[in-house]
């Protein structure tokens, strides 16, 4: 075999193929995930099973990528499953895959054409006989079970075990109320794919295996007697451990199983886990697990990582041996830290000091000095060295790679908010104070812990919380029972109050000041009732900001003469409405405003059109006669129909003039096709830009004042024609339009400040005349106050410059449209979409997201602010949450190339006295763990027990404790 080095990966893939493509990603770290990847093969030639563990965000999935190509290419039939937590991350793992394929910029080509998607078990067997790479959520494992499906197996097995017609009967009248009929096994298919033919052998070898699963089998039921089969949970139980066993028939033999996000496995009992192990086992010969957490609270948790490699057909005999020794191992190690962190924090300045210059004279500490103080800070950290190099290292690294964000603490700017509930707002706070000393004083058996966590979150999560919500008494002592009735009435009053819980109203004021500083905020939090909470309040106070914007241009004006009003279900139109629907309506001459006028940016013949204007018109008026509108199109002036009429008459006579040399003949063949007028620039009919056709003959005409509005040189999208480049022809118009319509959408204060310039150019803001305004509103793009806004158009324009054509129209169609300031993840909306969305310069400026945002997404590109409302026990759940900013090729990334004084910034508001500081101590205490265990150099400073924080560790001596786990 060749060496395996970066030459030779290099041969093949390229993983450096898209470090151009704006996400910025420095040589270095594509050099790194080579390194891993090489790694990662080397591993896999001795163990059955590698864990790609890196950091949040430092590019695992194209490693795993990697490794997936590397082993293609030396086994052309070689055969991967990927199963990922999810559909959301299904879809982003198979829009990766391709994006390894793309022939404009291949990483791999060898994935072309060979990968499937599935998302039902179905699918997922059916697509591993005929393809290379079948992408599989999961949670497909513990999916609903279809009727069908259990009818089928019941009947598979009673069938089997021999049972006559009048037992077969009688079983399923117990099961499920005889919700269910049995089913001849010969006519019918399983999964409603695999027929009675492709199901023989499969079935009986399955069956074959679950009769010797004990008491939970069917069998076992039966044994019990007909009754049995009234307990629904244990029949579902044994039918889905038999429905497991049939796949595992049905799946043929994988080369590598890769599983994403591997420690949502980690719960041997539930279903997901059941599935992969019963399904998979003996059926790979290599696995290939994604975390950056392949331990959350405890070490133990390794356990089960090891015991799914040991499924692996290449796993040798002793690897549960060797992971029990690993894990001894770890808790020497710990309990070693542990006695040198309690020895360490009894030395003062100096003492610290003399401890490092013996450590530089003995860097083994293989002598011990005769200060007794120091004897015992020697012996603890001799022993702890001994320990990591000789045990914990090895150990780690013959599974594990993992490489750390060297910088992270130099450019993570962590600020916890110390937010006191005092006056009026208060008073909840010492009531529930109360409530929670009587829950202790009366040794209640409620969850005191939740009630606390659902009171700091916020008041919704207060009222919405089971004990608060709960209107039945008894169940709590008499003292407890009256501050419970207090507290909810309290808090039940504050429903239709906007403000007044502390931690609310610090996270609105300070993610809308962001906003303001065009900052975009990512804030999470673990209570629904608060996501609901977040953006309403965001959405009041920003429509009080947005008043204000237009109250500078029209003092004195209510919410009710700038928005729209229902009263007695009539809709009472404001200044904005009226305003936005001339800016969109053909028939006033303000449409062109934010219409992208081709004779400029297409044609750049506007000098041309200024000298030939009076032919220009004259061929226009002949393609307009040409046209049949409806009615009202036909009896006044339409300038949508003015532009396009106007541009087709200008590429037609600088094309007869022999002008065109450099203009983009798909350019002008557009402009010039005789579908032009009717169906806009892209040619095609659409909800974009097409013409309504009628029956009507124009009754006006063009003038020439008014082809002149249509061939100015200075409009908006004349600023931006380097970027427009880029957008492909069938998008242009939809990207042009989406644009125009998000200007001026409802939160978007672009119209305010178009307002305020006009008003200083001299524009009576009570008329509004358009030909007075059109001018005004091409030279305000070049002003202080329009220039902001032409930049985020630019800014626009490059990111969807680097998306695929089918997520590019994805974004113009759904985010551009929506102009919502905030979005959040309560209304069940696709994480895919709200990625998308919140990855545009463009709004939501504020996404509020719950635990299905928290892994597996990249929300970085115009985001490095990120809130923990709700905090967590487990401290990987807080680094998972800001990984979703804090990745290759982020935004604080690019700006630190430019300024290295940028940071990201990471708000941990908490309210004093209350669980959030327990919940803040405690999330510190465990992290220790977790980043010490996993490669980070000690901090005993940062994390010291005592009162009074510790001297720091050597700088050499931490080093030297430091677990290397990188390639």
């Amino acid at each position: 075999m060749s060496k395996r080095d970066r030459p030779w990966l290099r041969g093949f893939l390229r993983l450096n193929a898209r470090a151009d493509d704006g996400v910025s990603v420095p040589l270095r770290d594509v050099e790194r995930q080579e390194d891993t990847v090489l790694r990662a093969l080397s591993l896999l030639d001795r163990e059955p099973g590698v864990v790609l563990a890196d950091e949040v965000g430092m590019g695992k999935t194209f490693e795993a990528l990697g490794v997936i190509a590397a082993r293609m290419e030396a086994q052309p039939a070689a055969r991967t499953l990927i199963l990922t937590p999810g559909p959301d991350l299904n879809t982003k793992w198979v829009k990766e895959l391709v994006a390894f394929g793309d022939s404009s910029r291949p990483m791999y080509v060898g994935f072309r054409d060979k990968i499937c998607a599935a998302t039902t078990l179905a699918e997922m067997v059916d697509g591993l006989r005929r393809a290379a790479i079948v992408v599989a959520p999961v949670s497909a494992f513990a999916g609903s079970r279809a009727q069908a499906d259990q009818a089928y197996l019941l009947s598979a097995w009673a069938e089997n075990a021999g049972l006559k017609g009048n037992q077969i009967a009688a079983i399923f009248r117990n099961y499920r109320g005889g919700a269910l009929s049995h089913v001849p096994v010969g006519e019918a298919s399983f999964l409603k794919t695999f027929d009675a033919q492709a199901m023989k052998r499969p079935l009986r070898s399955a069956l074959a295996q679950h009769h010797k699963g004990g008491a939970s089998t069917l069998h076992a039921l039966w044994e019990e007697g007909y009754p049995a089969f009234k307990n629904q949970a244990h029949v579902d139980r044994a039918l889905t451990e038999l429905r497991f066993r049939v796949l595992h028939e049905l799946v043929p033999p994988l080369d590598l199983l890769v599983v994403d996000e591997a420690h949502k496995l980690k719960n041997e009992s539930s279903t997901r886990a059941s599935g992969v192990r019963t399904i998979f086992g003996g059926r790979f010969e290599k696995a290939l697990f994604l975390t950056a957490t392949p331990f959350q609270l405890t070490v133990k948790e390794l356990e089960y990582v090891f015991s799914l490699f040991s499924l692996a057909t290449s796993a040798p005999a002793d690897l549960m041996d060797r992971a029990t020794a690993l894990l001894g191992d770890v808790e020497s190690y710990t309990g070693a830290y542990a006695d040198l962190e309690r020895a360490w924090q009894l030395l003062d300045g100096a003492g610290a000091t003399d401890f490092g210059a013996w450590f530089a004279q003995d860097p083994e500490l293989e002598s011990d000095p005769d200060d007794p103080t120091l004897r015992a800070v020697v012996v603890h950290a001799r022993r702890l060295l001994r320990l990591k190099r000789d045990r914990i290292e090895p150990g780690f690294r013959a599974w594990m790679v993992r490489s750390l964000k060297e910088e992270k603490r130099a450019y993570r700017n962590v600020q916890r908010k110390r937010l006191r509930a005092s006056g009026g707002p208060g008073v909840p706070f010492l009531l529930y104070e109360r409530f929670i000393a009587e829950l202790f004083r009366t040794k209640s058996r409620t969850h005191k812990a939740a009630v606390q966590i659902n009171m700091v979150s916020s008041f919704s999560a207060a009222r919405a919380g089971a004990l608060l919500a709960d209107k039945s008494s008894g169940r709590l002592e008499p003292g407890a029972d009256a501050y419970r009735a207090l507290l909810r009435d309290v808090v039940g009053e504050l429903k239709d109050t906007r403000g007044g819980h502390p931690k609310v109203g610090y996270v609105v004021e300070d993610v809308l000041a962001a906003a303001a500083r065009n900052e975009k905020t990512l804030v999470f939090c673990a209570r629904v009732a608060t996501l609901h909470e977040l953006k309403r309040e965001i959405e009041a106070a920003w429509n009080d900001t947005m008043l204000e914007r237009w109250q500078r241009v029209y003092p004195g004006a209510e919410m009710t003469d700038i928005f729209d009003q229902s009263e007695d279900d009539t809709r009472v139109r404001g200044r904005h409405s009226r305003l936005r629907d001339r800016f969109q309506r053909g028939q006033d001459a303000l449409y062109l405003a934010l219409r992208e006028r081709y004779i400029a940016t297409l044609l750049g013949a506007c000098v041309f059109a200024e000298e030939n204007l009076a032919e220009i018109v004259a061929r226009a008026n002949v393609i307009l006669a040409g046209l049949r509108l409806p009615r009202g199109q036909a009896e006044r002036t339409d300038w949508s129909v003015v532009k396009r009429c106007v541009e087709q008459a200008t590429a037609l006579a600088l094309r007869d003039a022999g002008g065109a040399e450099d203009v983009d003949p798909e350019a002008l063949e557009r402009l010039c096709h005789p579908d032009f007028v009717p169906l806009g620039y892209d040619l095609e009919a659409d909800d974009v830009e097409s013409l309504s056709l009628g029956d009507h003959a124009a009754q006006w005409t063009i003038h020439e004042h008014d082809a002149r509005l249509v061939t100015s040189q200075r409009h908006l999208w004349s600023h931006v024609t380097g970027q427009l480049l880029f957008v492909p022809a069938d998008l242009r118009v939809r990207t042009v339009e989406r644009l125009a319509g998000y200007l001026v959408s409802r939160y978007v204060p672009f119209l305010p400040d178009l307002l305020a310039f006009a008003e200083s150019e001299g524009v009576d803001l009570s008329k509004l005349e358009a030909r007075a305004l059109l001018p005004v509103v091409d030279r305000f793009w070049v002003s202080p106050l329009g220039r902001p806004w032409c930049d985020l158009l630019r800014n626009f324009l490059t990111y969807a410059g680097k998306l695929d054509e089918h997520r590019r129209k994805e974004v113009l169609d759904d985010v551009v449209r929506a102009g919502a300031i905030v979005r959040h993840t309560g209304d069940g909306e696709n994480r895919d979409r709200l990625r998308e969305a919140f990855n545009t310069p463009l709004y939501p400026m504020i996404l509020v997201a719950n635990e299905v945002m928290q892994e597996g997404l990249d929300l970085h590109h115009h985001c490095r602010r990120v809130i923990h409302h709700d905090l967590a026990w487990n401290p990987a759940q807080l680094e998972q949450r800001v990984g979703r900013v804090d990745r290759l090729g982020s935004l604080v990334q690019r700006q630190r190339q430019r300024d290295d004084t940028i940071t990201l910034d990471v708000d941990l508001p908490l309210i004093e006295r209350t669980i959030d500081e327990r919940l803040e101590r405690t999330v510190r205490m465990r992290e220790r763990w977790l980043e010490f265990l996993l490669g980070a150099p000690p901090n005993i400073e940062e994390y010291g027990l005592a009162d009074e924080p510790a001297q720091p560790l050597p700088e050499a001596f931490a080093l030297a404790l430091r677990v290397e786990l990188g390639p």
